[in-house]
């Protein structure tokens, strides 16, 4: 049956994968909501949260404020908190409502940033897109308005590395786009990291303007040793070619974004809970490298390897 979730919890949506991305860029985040969604970030999707807080408000829109398009409510709410915090940017996190209506945020930008003074980004995420879009959108947003040649100590870059899909502390030695500063020097960087699909269109952005080349993976080994003839992983299309260079033979199996450049004929996307059983009980494999939540639905009796995804188990972990 579509959409039927008989063992996994919902997976983190684009909302979400925009907040982890603008989490310690020292902006304020304004989720345009009435209070639901941002609760969802904060109370499931975002891992920080207990140990590091954010500047993420909820718009708190009523129903027929968010119908009639009141932008003006929803500018003098983001004044009065702008008279109590300073912020180098805002970003406009979109939600459900706003898509459902069709709200135009490089216009409310444009309004918004006439009366406060400060750079604002519009992320038009709609609350019912996986994290990984949100990663991408609001990823491309900061570079594009950020990206610069600021000379920084730093050699290496990391795009698209969020708690989301990594659980591993970064490497301080990287330039991992966290902040505004780390963004303007990304122009003098020698080379970027794609860790996640999500970071390959900013990736490409820096590319094409400051002439910085890209590939697909992590500088550092983050991953076990991998045993098996016949080994499936279930995770994003980066991290499982990343994988690859432990066992070339590696199947990637993924819920996730896959872009078609890099796709072969050992890539298989899932949409349902049974596509993805299915999979699994015609094609016999002796290793599977996947995320604990997947293991009571495939009741697999072979070798399998935890490979922990926040965005996919987060919700039955907190």
């Amino acid at each position: 049956m579509k959409g039927l979730r008989k063992y996994l919890t919902p997976f983190a949506p684009d909302d979400s994968g925009a907040v982890s991305v603008l989490y310690e860029a020292g902006g304020l985040i304004i989720i345009i909501d009435a209070g639901g969604c941002t609760g969802n970030v904060c109370g499931f999707d975002e891992p920080r949260w207990e140990e590091k807080r954010s500047a993420i408000f909820s718009a708190g829109l009523r129903d027929m404020d968010a119908i009639l398009g009141r932008d003006d409510l929803l500018i003098a709410k983001i004044k009065k908190i702008m008279q109590e915090m300073e912020t180098s940017f805002i970003a406009l996190v979109g939600t459900p409502v706003p898509a459902v209506i069709g709200t135009d945020y490089k216009g409310l930008a444009r309004l918004l940033e006439k009366e406060v003074n400060v750079p604002v980004l519009p992320i038009p995420t709609t609350g019912v897109g996986l994290y990984d879009v949100g990663i991408e959108k609001a990823l491309t947003a900061l570079v594009k308005r950020f990206a610069d040649t600021k000379v920084t100590q730093k050699t290496i870059g990391v795009l698209g590395f969020t708690p989301l899909d990594y659980p591993w502390p970064k490497n301080p030695a990287y330039n991992y786009y966290d902040t505004v500063e780390e963004v303007a020097s990304c122009g003098s960087l020698t080379k970027n990291y794609v860790a996640s699909m999500a970071g390959l269109k900013a990736a490409r952005y820096v590319e094409k303007h400051y002439g910085i080349p890209y590939v697909i993976g992590y500088p550092d080994d983050l991953y076990p040793d991998i045993t098996g003839e016949k080994v499936l992983a279930i995770t994003t299309q980066a991290i499982g070619l990343d994988l690859r260079k432990k066992c070339p033979s590696l199947t990637i199996g993924s819920y996730f974004m896959m872009k078609k450049d890099y796709l072969d004929d050992h890539m298989v996307s899932f949409q349902e809970e049974d596509d993805l059983i299915n999979y699994v009980h015609t094609h016999h494999f002796d290793t599977i490298i996947a995320d604990e939540a997947y293991k009571e639905m495939l009741d697999f009796s072979g070798h399998y390897i935890a490979l922990p995804h926040f965005a996919v188990s987060g919700s039955r972990l907190l």
